[in-house]
């Protein structure tokens, strides 16, 4: 122990005062009284005299000792329920109960990780939202500075093992056995970072403020658990046993501390604990952000439904044409969107053509972006205006937007939207889904889940077997369909090697007797069939009465993203391959005015992957009289028949047939 006295005695100068001794040193106050007013100079043994003036020993040597830097605390253990699993006997009730608590802790903090875990993805392994706004980012990394600093396990295991010795507390505490002093030092470093997991778990998981704030303190509560129950034992809740357990000598006892070397060292250690922790849940949160800002987590690729809508005499701008009116069918524009960019944080989705689902080269695509001006998500496109005036300058020219949100997934989006069709309504139809899969289930198990896309099943390298579609979710196509006038249609393809055997036929082989048309293949061996908006595209081949087609015409059935219309291409049969790639490429039925004086027939709104099912109508009258579809009269007797069969499906005597056909030429 140190010894310390305090005396008065005749100082070595002569001069009276007192003497403190402390830890074998003195210490010398003393009083000077030569007429002067009283002056208490304090000198030790140790200071350094230098020219009459005394020099502290800090002066000279600035060396951390023992009791400058020194805990003043007293060591002792901490009062918790993890205390008890080294103070009670293994067969003691005090021993059952903290353990009991330690289960319920780590079974709150595991149920909370599986909870905080579920719809993580690929991708997005925390479930973290698509963004959020800037209160909540400022939010997000002030919980987690607060959260580290009220995370009390780790700092007090590690302060525990850096004070308590094995020979201190064998010293002390005989009885309490240093294995098991170290294996409840385990358990509360592991809960300790079990909270910390979690925290920065619902931190990062967060859209909202309040939802921070909340979910930091409900697992602050668990983490106090431990202590609760310490203090009602003490109080004599869970009786005397209990109450005997945490009222043990051991917990009032001061134990020895350790050389001050060591213990400074430790202290560089657990600071840097602290930095470590510190940095690790900061930088992962700014990774998160920016992979946020850089719409990491967003879909890259959606597909679009905007219902059967007509706006009449839509204003079109163009550099070429100017100002023009047209007949806008929302429909055309369903497809696939993929992601390009993103707007203060939120992602802007691209149309893309309706054949490879690529960027367009030649034409502007529509986008959907979030628009801040209206608070809402919206389709537009930049050359369609709701106002021919030439002061007219929207923000947004939004032609369908949602309701008032601050969403930053639009998958997510709820409400109604609004429509403009020359005037505002409101139930707009807008479907929107994400194309990327997570597994063989978003295949609809037809195919295989390959870097987010699917890729449907086939039969022999035959694209024209089994499934199709985004999400394989149609099937094999019919290769040949026969209409209730005796009308027949086959699918057209591509190929690749026939070119060289017709090149005078260019892409398609036309038969001049009875008037039939049938599929002309380029390559019969990639046997792949024309697609757009996901649909196979058929080409006429004969059978109607009073009905004959030019030479270098063709009629085509094709799908425009509601409906199949039935159209006649003047000169296009011989543009040959490269031509037909080009178009259907860069085929949109907006601009390419599908639905002009060159559609014949067209069918009902259907999402079927072919004509089959669907009632068909033969166009007759245009005109302000008949709206903007014309005169519609009916194919289908009675309606709700359909109109078209299909005739054959089997692809090696659909090729039979092409092959004898060409041959016989």
């Amino acid at each position: 122990m140190n010894s310390q006295s305090l005396g008065s005695g005749e100082l070595p100068s002569g001069t009276s005062g007192l003497v403190l001794r402390y830890n074998n040193s003195i210490t010398r106050y003393d009083y000077s009284n030569n007429g002067q007013s009283n002056d208490l100079q304090l000198k030790h043994d140790n200071d350094i005299e230098v020219n009459g003036e005394v020099a502290p020993q800090d002066a000279i040597n600035d060396t951390k000792d023992d009791h400058e830097y020194g805990e003043s605390d007293p060591i002792e253990l901490t009062r918790s329920t993890h205390s008890l699993l080294f103070t009670e006997p293994v067969n003691s009730l005090p021993f059952v109960f903290a353990l009991i608590i330690v289960l319920m802790s780590y079974i709150c903090l595991i149920l909370a990780y599986y909870n905080n875990m579920q719809g993580s993805s690929d991708g997005n392994y925390f479930n973290v939202p698509r963004g959020v706004t800037s209160d909540v980012r400022i939010a997000q990394y002030l919980s987690l500075i607060i959260g580290l600093i009220m995370e009390e396990e780790i700092p007090s295991t590690l302060y525990m093992l850096r004070q308590i010795p094995r020979t201190s507390l064998v010293k002390t505490t005989p009885h309490i056995k240093y294995g098991k002093f170290v294996f409840a030092a385990v358990v509360r470093l592991l809960m300790g970072y079990g909270f910390l997991v979690n925290m920065f778990l619902v931190v990062v998981q967060a859209k909202y403020v309040l939802d921070i704030f909340y979910d930091v303190i409900a697992l602050q509560f668990i983490q106090q658990l431990d202590d609760i129950c310490f203090t009602l034992a003490k109080m004599d809740v869970f009786g005397k046993r209990m109450k005997r357990a945490t009222t043990r000598k051991c917990f009032s006892v001061q134990y020895e501390k350790l050389p001050f070397a060591r213990r400074r060292k430790l202290s560089v250690f657990v600071k840097a604990v602290y930095l470590i922790n510190l940095v690790v849940v900061l930088v992962g949160m700014a990774l998160i952000n920016v992979k946020q800002d850089r719409g990491d987590y967003y879909c890259g690729s959606i597909s679009i439904y905007l219902g059967d809508h007509i706006w009449e005499n839509a204003i079109v701008h163009n550099s070429t044409a100017g100002e023009e009116r047209m007949n806008l069918i929302f429909s055309y524009f369903n497809g696939v969107y993929m992601k390009n960019g993103t707007i203060d944080g939120r992602p802007i989705y691209v149309e893309q053509n309706r054949y490879n689902r690529q960027p367009y080269k030649d034409k502007v695509p529509a986008q959907i972006r979030y628009c801040d001006s209206e608070k809402a998500w919206a389709f537009l496109h930049p050359n369609i205006r709701k106002s021919s005036l030439s002061d007219y300058n929207e923000e947004c020219p939004w032609l369908l937007k949602s309701s008032e949100t601050a969403e930053f997934n639009l998958l997510e989006v709820g409400g109604s939207w609004k429509i403009w069709t020359g005037t505002v309504s409101n139930g707009a139809d807008f479907q929107v889904f994400c194309n990327e899969c997570n597994g063989e289930v978003d295949c609809n198990y037809h195919g295989q889940c390959v870097d987010k896309e699917c890729h449907c099943d086939i039969s022999n390298n035959d694209e024209l077997e089994g499934y199709f579609g985004r999400s394989c979710q149609y099937k094999k196509p019919c290769l040949q369909i026969q209409g209730g006038e005796r009308s027949i249609l086959s699918i057209l393809s591509i190929d690749y090697c026939f070119l060289d055997v017709l090149p005078h036929f260019g892409l398609f082989f036309f038969q001049d007797f009875n008037d039939t048309w049938r599929i002309a293949w380029v390559d019969i061996l990639e046997k792949k069939p024309f697609f757009t908006y996901e649909r196979p595209v058929y080409v006429y081949e004969g059978g109607w009465s009073n009905f004959t087609i030019p030479k270098d015409d063709i009629v085509i059935m094709i799908y425009g993203g509601s409906r199949w219309f039935g159209a006649y291409y003047d000169g296009m049969a011989s543009i040959g391959k490269e031509g037909w790639v080009d178009y259907i490429t860069e085929f949109h039925a907006f601009w390419d005015r599908v639905y002009t004086d060159r559609t014949k027939i067209v069918s009902n709104p259907t999402t079927h992957s072919s004509p089959i099912g669907s009632d068909f109508f033969l166009i007759g009258g245009r005109g302000e009289r008949y709206g903007p579809l014309g005169e519609l009269n009916p194919l289908s007797d009675p309606p709700g028949s359909g109109f078209f069969d299909c005739i054959e499906m089997n692809t090696t005597k659909h090729m039979m047939y092409v092959l004898n056909q060409q041959n016989s030429q």
